[in-house]
């Protein structure tokens, strides 16, 4: 099919759903319990937080300026395989094979069916209600990629409406703090004002940095899927000349796909905004001693707090259509890596495109989804995933720096773009130094699949139909 032949399939606004489905899982639920209990201060917590959103956003702009020269599907492995190396692309390719795509779905599947079945634990209901999940979602991404995103971005729609039913329970709330003992004074977590920058003197000793970053290890995983529409940015816009699925690099500079670019940069600065306020209403309409005994669960309970059993049920169910969208999200871009695989001959034929769908690709996805829910306990991979996937990310945005001369000629590369390239690599390196400390354990199951993958590939080298296109 020639590039010419294609229509737009999605606009602006459901790539920005796109974007913020993948965004906004279960972490930002989960994580400011730990980093209370570990920084102390709910200033500092919020401080961390806008550190993550400030990477993730330069993250999303070395990202877009990538798509802003090179508009093709197939992510990571796709810019690898043709600026770096076929081998150090089929790594990337290996890793969303076997864990960047088909885990994160299990996970978020199996923490809608908790928050559904209103259990704390997997057991068969939450694992059927799971799996009727990713079923659904595969259908409705199997019938066309617009089918999909239109039940995406009303669902979307809906975790917003969530959200602000919460935020305006909790702003009457702060108008009117009380608790279930009247004669016990309300003394939120964060009970000074965040613009009172003595706090900032903590800062001056080493140790609490140190705290910070392994925080932020965990904290910036909420953040990842900030390129969730770069993994389909070949089938966006007509325009594109001959960069579609299985289609030839054009040497042109081009100019007319800058919907994926913007859907990143835009969804990432929202997400930001939507944490920072998030966490703002935990820290300030509950107390230090709710929020650490909340583990896990701990935003059900401010919710409960906050406006009894209507609100809980109000944040069950925004958390659940969070977790839901994150699954519709993964269902539209892990298949296309795999169908972009199929296309350079590392994957089969089969896995490719049929009428614009990855329909088999879809099914794989979701079976091995499936078989996950059923088969492992998968919340402990979450760290391990969030190490692969910070090294790829780092990989791929530095093709603009290797491929340097390559994607000046389409389009010259602006210093702000280079300032946010190295303010992103800069904090994968960080990040990976705190996983060495935290998570020694899926710091080298890391490196293990990286050399997994290398060895896949020796054992598959010459089959790819794809050469590497000079830097």
């Amino acid at each position: 099919m020639s590039s010419t032949s294609r229509t737009r399939s999605i606009g602006l606004v459901s790539l920005v759903c796109l974007v913020i489905g993948n965004m906004i899982g279960s972490g930002v639920y989960i994580s400011s319990t730990y980093a209370l209990g570990a920084l102390g201060d709910a200033r500092l917590v919020l401080l961390a937080w806008a550190l993550g959103g400030v990477h993730a956003i330069c993250g999303a702009i070395a990202y877009a300026a990538l798509a802003k020269r090179i508009p093709m599907s197939g992510g990571e492995y796709a810019f690898l395989s043709r600026f770096v190396h076929p081998s150090v692309g089929f790594m990337a390719g290996w890793i969303s094979l076997i864990a960047g795509f088909t885990a994160p779905i299990a996970t978020a599947a199996l923490v809608f069916g908790n928050y559904m079945s209103e259990s704390r634990t997997a057991n068969d209901t939450t694992r059927w209600i799971a799996t009727g999940l990713i079923l659904a979602g595969a259908l409705f991404h199997w019938i066309h990629l617009k089918t999909g995103s239109w039940v995406n971005n009303g669902i979307v729609l809906l975790k917003f409406i969530g959200f602000l039913f919460f935020a305006f329970a909790c702003i009457w709330f702060l108008q009117h703090p009380s608790t279930s003992d009247p004669s016990v004074p309300f003394v939120p977590a964060l009970n000074e004002s965040l613009f009172s920058l003595e706090y900032l003197a903590k800062l001056d000793h080493g140790a609490i940095w140190m705290t910070i970053l392994v925080q932020l290890f965990f904290i910036s995983l909420s953040y990842t899927g900030f390129n969730a529409s770069i993994y389909i940015a070949g089938e966006i816009d007509g325009e594109i000349d001959g960069e579609q699925i299985g289609g030839g690099l054009s040497n042109k500079p081009n100019s007319n796909n800058m919907l994926v670019p913007r859907s990143m940069i835009i969804a990432c600065l929202l997400v930001t905004a939507i944490y920072l306020g998030l966490n703002y209403l935990f820290l300030a309409c509950d107390t230090r001693e709710a929020i650490l005994a909340g583990g896990d669960y701990f935003v059900s309970d401010v919710a409960y707090d906050v406006g009894g059993t209507r609100l809980k049920w109000v944040m069950r169910i925004t958390i659940a259509l969070s977790s839901a969208t994150s699954v519709l999200a993964m269902l539209a871009t892990g298949p296309r890596v795999y169908a972009q695989m199929a296309a350079d001959g590392w994957l089969p034929s089969w896995l490719g495109f049929q009428n614009d769908v990855p329909r088999a690709a879809i099914g794989i996805q979701a079976a091995l989804s499936i078989a996950l829910v059923w088969l492992a306990n998968i919340l402990d991979m979450i760290s391990y995933l969030g190490i692969t996937l910070t090294v790829c990310g780092a990989l791929a945005t530095s093709t603009l720096w290797i491929a340097y001369q390559a994607m000046s000629y389409r389009r010259q590369i602006a210093w702000w773009e280079h300032a946010a390239l190295a303010v992103y690599i800069a904090g994968a390196l960080l990040l990976l130094v705190a996983a060495w400390f935290v998570k020694p354990l899926q710091f080298w199951f890391c490196l293990g699949t990286f050399a997994s993958g290398f060895a896949v590939y020796l054992v598959s080298s010459g089959r790819s139909k794809r050469s590497p296109i000079a830097g």
